[in-house]
């Protein structure tokens, strides 16, 4: 896949998702995919949450395990809509990122269920 194809799928991603995956590129650019792990703090950080906002996480992290992208794309936007604290906002936008790479790699190789995610995000955008 081209730059200038990268590019326009970052263009038509909602606007969590371009600045995750813009700095997830950045970062794997840089300093590789290690940087994109949660450290200790941040994978205990939904563990006294509110019982909504755990089990948004827990669905979130369920539905990128098992590269359900509709259902993750979901649940990270509707998990960023919550009142969360700063160590849940980093652990959310390192997640969410890794998440929205993941997305973009399973497109660049034609995964159905990736492309009608990116698919759907340009036509809400064209709404």
């Amino acid at each position: 896949m081209t730059l200038l194809t990268l590019t326009r799928l970052l263009a038509v991603a909602n606007r969590r998702l371009c600045l995750g995956l813009a700095a997830v590129l950045l970062l794997a650019a840089g300093c590789g995919q290690n940087s994109l792990k949660l450290d200790s703090t941040e994978a205990k950080a939904f563990e006294e949450a509110a019982p909504e906002v755990k089990q948004a996480w827990e669905s979130a992290l369920t539905a990128d395990k098992a590269s359900d992208y509709v259902k993750g794309q979901q649940a990270f936007d509707r998990l960023a809509q919550m009142q969360l604290n700063e160590i849940q906002k980093q652990a959310l936008a390192k997640q969410s990122s890794a998440f929205g790479l993941r997305l973009l790699q399973a497109a660049e190789k034609n995964d159905p269920r990736a492309v009608k995610v990116i698919q759907d995000q340009q036509k809400s955008r064209r709404r």
